[in-house]
């Protein structure tokens, strides 16, 4: 049985709102009242804030323990003040004592993640469950329509990954390109930054074994075809098309079914192709699904489509090309 999965918009009666450019505390407002508190006649997804120093912008946040892994995610500014456009970090791992525990010293960690914010940008839409959830925005012309032309806009995915081993004790992630390193503390997040800019290999976490065992590996999105984000294609789909949609796979960065490089291996010397602890193939992200048909430039934001009774919503686009990545609004993790 699936999750139920709640929109949660900018543009909804009581929704909280970010000034454009977005300050930290904004975006923690905003994903305090989505996630945990509710506002207007939404009820909050299902997560919980055990820890949060409001003076400093930092937050931890921790997705339901009864419906979800029960992990972990920090968000904390990259420089004090709430500033606009400021840089935000968020990290995840299965267990955060204390909102100041060291990262050096906490097990099954993910990547380090930033994302920043154009001077544009302030409409909002979460999509979530009480176990992850996507958010990306968009703002006023010319950040009102796909695709952004390499505008920063601020998107990410939190939450529990689709695993096929039931009961996964680390399928919780953060994801926001590009996520395959800690050493990110002294950049300053470009339009790269965020789920904007997936495509095929694209480094989605870095993930340890299912049965909680410190061992990290390098994961990536494989998708079913180009997502074409540098072709600009200003097509819709013709009355009556039918679309296949696929989901985007996570799987080991580096595959190798006969090697016995510690790469390719589990904790027991299994290769990861015949491994559960940390098998090669280890699932989905949620609701991300991939359309047989590719176009929408120009189109105006949020982008619904409804296919057999579904809304799904476009993920828009970082940089200069077309689209073919959606967010299902129907049940996810069925």
């Amino acid at each position: 049985m699936g999750l139920p999965v709640t929109v949660y918009r900018w543009d909804d009666a009581g929704a909280p709102q970010m000034s454009k450019g977005v300050r930290p505390s904004e975006l923690i407002n905003v994903l305090k009242k989505c996630l945990v508190d509710g506002y207007g006649s939404k009820s909050g997804a299902g997560w919980s804030v055990p820890f949060e120093d409001e003076a400093t912008q930092q937050v931890v946040f921790r997705n339901s323990t009864l419906l979800g892994s029960g992990g972990f995610v920090k968000f904390w500014p990259k420089s004090a003040g709430d500033a606009l456009q400021a840089t935000i970090f968020f990290q995840s791992a299965t267990l955060l004592s204390s909102l100041k525990q060291s990262w050096e010293s906490t097990s099954n960690r993910g990547w380090r993640c930033a994302t920043g914010n154009s001077a544009l940008a302030y409409k909002w839409v979460i999509i979530a469950t009480a176990a992850s959830f996507y958010l990306f925005t968009h703002g006023d012309s010319p950040v009102d329509k796909t695709p952004f032309n390499t505008s920063i806009m601020l998107s990410f995915f939190v939450g529990d990954i689709h695993s096929v081993i039931p009961n996964d004790f680390n399928r919780f992630i953060t994801y926001s390109y590009p996520s395959n390193t800690d050493a990110i503390d002294s950049t300053t997040p470009d339009w790269s930054y965020g789920i904007g800019y997936i495509s095929n290999g694209t480094p989605v976490a870095k993930m340890h074994q299912t049965d909680g065992t410190d061992n990290p590996k390098q994961m990536v999105i494989s998708l079913s075809s180009d997502t074409f984000q540098t072709t600009r294609i200003t097509a819709l789909p013709s009355d009556g098309l039918a679309m296949l949609f696929t989901p985007a796979r996570i799987q080991a960065s580096s595959i190798n079914p006969s090697s016995n490089s510690s790469t390719f291996l589990d904790s027991t010397g299994q290769n990861m192709c015949n491994s559960n602890l940390h098998p090669a193939f280890r699932g989905y992200l949620p609701g991300m699904l991939q359309s047989s048909f590719t176009g929408y430039c120009d189109s105006l934001l949020p982008l619904i489509r409804t296919v057999n009774g579904v809304a799904f919503y476009h993920l828009p686009i970082n940089h200069v090309g077309a689209g073919n990545l959606w967010i299902s609004t129907g049940d996810w993790y069925e």
